[in-house]
């Protein structure tokens, strides 16, 4: 089995264990206080079982209510009109039924809670599913390698993205990590790796191309509005050095922890009959 395929499933693997955890029924105890017309204050306890599965979708559909709240607010308000209450909720209400109008052709980076209240006040199963399909990309965008490519400014072209995911491949070939952290450690190694060797470019590039060039080149990205921060040559110069070695610096630092978090990590050995430790050996018989 090559380790593209290995990896895969051990991804599977982690998606299936988080689901598992987020399915696991768990037993939790609130306290609240009532008051009674009289004003007298009695303390109860509630204890019921839920999941954190279920715990997330709760929060999910009060933020989308709250969207909604906000949305009446702002038509309530000034900049809304200064309309009445009846008449803000009109409106919140015309605006929801839009956002249902488009929200299913969305990319899931899209979708707001203004987009989850929209659904959720037609159907909050739907909503709940709008939810998760954000989760699962959220997810694939993790596992394939595409959030930390976005992280260290690499995805805006396919090439640019290719060559984040090489660097995140070769490490994961030889690292073959194991489980959330690790896989977490490799994508801050390839990381600092491809922003050390951007910045590697940077600072040649400044340091061998003469001064006119550069001012031509500020010129065009002037023109379309952008400002550059004044800068000497040599500042300049100094400036991609120093975040090229930053970098790096940043590489090392992981890959130690990396390489400690293996070598002090808890050995567990079962039902084994010879186990070998430094220079002792040790025969287990039954």
């Amino acid at each position: 089995m090559n380790n593209q395929k290995r990896r895969k499933q051990g991804f599977e693997v982690d998606r299936a264990g988080r689901a598992a955890r987020r399915s696991t029924p768990r037993t939790v105890s609130q306290n609240y206080i009532l008051e009674k017309p009289t004003g007298e204050k009695v303390k109860r306890n509630r204890v019921y079982e839920t999941t954190p599965e279920e715990a997330e979708a709760r929060q999910i559909v009060s933020e989308a209510a709250q969207s909604f709240i906000g949305t009446v607010e702002f038509y309530k308000g000034e900049h809304g009109g200064g309309k009445p209450h009846d008449e803000a909720v009109k409106e919140a209400l015309q605006v929801l039924e839009w956002r249902r109008g488009y929200v299913e052709g969305l990319v899931p980076e899209e979708v707001t809670w203004g987009h989850l209240a929209a659904v959720a006040e037609a159907n909050t199963d739907d909503a709940l599913k709008l939810w998760a399909r954000v989760r699962e990309a959220a997810d694939d965008e993790l596992e394939s390698g595409k959030r930390g490519a976005k992280a260290a400014g690499d995805s805006t072209q396919p090439y640019n993205l290719a060559q984040y995911l090489a660097i995140r491949d070769s490490f994961a070939d030889q690292w073959q990590p194991q489980g959330g952290i690790e896989s977490a450690m490799i994508d801050m190694l390839t990381s600092s790796y491809s922003l050390q060797m951007h910045w590697t470019v940077i600072a040649q590039d400044r340091a061998l191309r003469i001064h006119d060039q550069q001012r031509e080149q500020l010129k065009r990205f002037e023109s379309s509005g952008w400002k550059s921060p004044y800068q000497s040559e040599a500042d300049a110069v100094d400036q991609a050095h120093r975040l090229a070695d930053g970098y790096n610096r940043q590489f090392l630092r992981v890959l130690r922890q990396l390489r400690d978090l293996r070598r002090y990590a808890p050995v567990v050995i079962q039902n084994a009959r010879q186990v070998n430790v430094g220079n002792q050996q040790m025969n287990v018989t039954q």
